[in-house]
């Protein structure tokens, strides 16, 4: 386990390193903060990502749930419920992820995004038929940022579970108290 740091030292360092202070109350940066260079480098993709992207919202939560689920890690399945409920997401689309064949909440599209996901996961590859449906509903930049965010995730998710990150105050467990198998 890698410690938190208290509030106020995250908060020095993530000024003395020109690092996003809106990060430094999430558990995940006082943690990550302990090497400063690297959480940078980290906020950099993390901000752009969430807040410079360029697809949609809820798509970009779809594949983060979906990451979070198939890893599980708690926190980051946990704290991206909160931001899809932020996003004014149904239940259904968020815990959708849990079991998408069975969502009807969900377009075909959306289950290419949720099956990318998986794929990404698994063999760090997307299957010419998941290709093949991503590429008729999704412009070239889009599919370029739902790699990234496949994969920036993928690797969020190997950090927070391993450096053993807390959940946030206020950011409640697994939903309906159901972990991933």
């Amino acid at each position: 386990m890698i410690p938190v740091l208290p509030a106020e030292e995250a908060l020095a360092r993530a000024r003395a390193n020109q690092i996003d202070e809106r990060l430094t109350p999430l558990n995940a940066f006082r943690t990550m903060l302990n090497n400063p260079t690297a959480t940078g480098a980290f906020a950099a993709m993390l901000t752009t990502l969430m807040f410079r992207n360029t697809v949609g919202a809820r798509e970009r939560e779809l594949i983060i749930l979906r990451t979070g689920w198939r890893t599980r890690s708690e926190y980051e399945f946990c704290q991206h419920v909160r931001v899809s409920r932020d996003l004014k997401m149904t239940e259904e689309e968020i815990l959708g992820v849990r079991d998408p064949d069975s969502c009807k909440a969900y377009s075909d599209a959306d289950r290419a995004l949720i099956r990318m996901a998986d794929e990404m996961h698994e063999r760090a590859e997307v299957s010419p038929a998941t290709w093949a449906i991503l590429k008729r509903a999704y412009s070239d930049s889009d599919l370029v940022e739902f790699l990234l965010i496949a994969g920036f995730w993928r690797m969020a998710a190997g950090y927070l579970k391993s450096a053993k990150v807390p959940l946030d105050a206020g950011v409640p467990s697994w939903p309906e108290g159901k972990a991933p198998a």
